[in-house]
């Protein structure tokens, strides 16, 4: 009998979270598995990588991990031109980093802050107005590199070259930005000076 209770107390216990350092990892591995997926349009035989990680992240019990899995399946949904399925994935990566953020704490940010996340498949499923609104929000609430390029790329989409160049501009005054974003931004400040 007190084995049995002991049993039962032992199943009703919350697993233990896992360290952010290693949901961070397999939120980056699972992002760069479903990103890889876009260019070959998500076929369903490359998600065997996509796949293991977002079984890795169902057996952490952090909300991160939460965070994260929604994000990669949106992801995937993105690279399977899914809009509306990436669009209610979104909406529900959205509420969490909410729920994450509250009271003070940091809301979701593996693999990319909402904002950035929204950018990023809003402007690979070439819906440009969501994804320079998307990174519009990433700039003024956490300004990265990464929002001022996908900010400057879904403005030029949309035509609006006043503000790609002024994104364009703030970005290039990131240090150490990788050599072919340091050539994008060079490029494009050609049509910033006419």
């Amino acid at each position: 009998m007190i084995l049995i209770l002991i049993a039962a107390l032992l199943v009703q216990q919350p697993a233990k979270p896992v360290p952010d350092s290693e949901v961070q990892r397999v939120a980056m591995a699972g992002w760069l598995a479903a990103r890889a997926l876009a260019p070959k349009g998500g076929d369903v035989k490359l998600l065997g990588p996509v796949n293991e990680r977002l079984k890795q992240l169902d057996e952490m019990p952090n909300q991160s991990a939460r965070y994260a899995e929604i994000a990669i399946r949106a992801a995937v949904s993105a690279a399977q031109e899914e809009r509306e399925e990436m669009a209610l994935l979104l909406a529900h990566a959205r509420d969490l980093s909410n729920q994450m953020g509250a009271g003070n704490r940091p809301p979701g940010e593996w693999p990319l802050p909402i904002d950035e996340l929204e950018g990023e498949l809003w402007l690979e499923v070439d819906r440009y107005p969501e994804a320079r609104d998307a990174f519009e929000r990433a700039t003024n609430t956490r300004p990265s590199p990464n929002a001022w390029i996908g900010l400057a790329r879904a403005s030029d989409k949309l035509g609006d070259t006043v503000t790609a160049c002024r994104a364009y501009s703030t970005a290039a005054a990131t240090p150490g930005l990788p050599t072919s974003v340091e050539l994008e931004i060079s490029v494009y400040n050609l049509k910033c000076r006419v």
